[in-house]
């Protein structure tokens, strides 16, 4: 048995050098995924260097590809990661409106932006990244695992639209959560992007008005006969 950094590294297995306890291919995958995360957070995904994970997390650079394919499955990884976060980011915001007996559907579409913004400030790189990663991979590329989590998304969006009194049907919830989420996504990432001075600011301000200009038409209704038809 050798020390490895924090890790003893044994033929029997792998091993806490804190705890002197076994660790499991889940525990270690995990502890993969954290350093990983780190990693791209201090310098974006160029940052992902699998001599530099196996280094950090003490062990073999060929037992990261016995955990995942390849450095692009990791950082999927780390991306699932992060979405599970926004999904729970999410959630809470509800719960906390919930609690607080807020029903007003305006106040809780700004809370679900309100969460996203305080999101995407908290990851300024990772956040760029899973975009970044995204808009290069071959379209249906990405595991349902991940159309799965922005469906959880978007249907925490939908279930605050079929509270409110606009009438709609599944198909248009649907429809209309996805629109609102992609135009409050732009807005969001658009203005992160270019944040010096009152950008911040005039971002709030634009997603405020698009929230109000897209209840406004929703209850004056008929604004998604069209879509309806149209997907149906």
């Amino acid at each position: 048995m050798v020390d490895v950094g924090r890790y003893r590294v044994a033929a029997a297995g792998r091993f806490d050098g804190e705890t002197g306890l076994a660790l499991d291919r889940e525990e270690i995958s995990e502890r993969v995924i954290d350093i990983a995360e780190v990693l791209i957070e201090a310098g974006g995904a160029e940052n992902l260097k699998a001599r530099t994970i196996a280094t950090e997390a003490g062990i073999a650079v060929g037992s990261i590809y016995n955990l995942f394919r390849d450095i692009d499955d990791l950082h999927r990884a780390v991306n699932m990661r992060l979405l599970d976060r926004l999904g729970e980011a999410g959630a809470e915001a509800m719960a906390e409106l919930d609690r607080a007996r807020v029903t007003d559907t305006r106040q809780r579409l700004l809370a679900l932006a309100r969460a996203y913004v305080r999101f995407v400030e908290a990851h300024p790189i990772s956040w760029p990244a899973l975009l970044a990663f995204n808009r290069r991979q071959p379209a249906h590329a990405e595991p349902d695992a991940y159309e799965a989590r922005l469906g959880d998304l978007l249907q925490i969006i939908a279930r605050v639209l079929a509270d409110g009194s606009f009438s709609l049907e599944e198909t248009q919830l649907r429809i209309a959560a996805r629109t609102l989420w992609s135009s409050v996504h732009g807005i969001v990432t658009s203005g992160h992007a270019n944040a010096v001075g009152r950008q911040a600011d005039e971002t709030w301000q634009q997603i405020e008005l698009l929230v109000a200009v897209f209840i406004k038409g929703l209850e004056r209704g008929g604004t998604l006969d069209h879509a309806g038809a149209a997907s149906s």
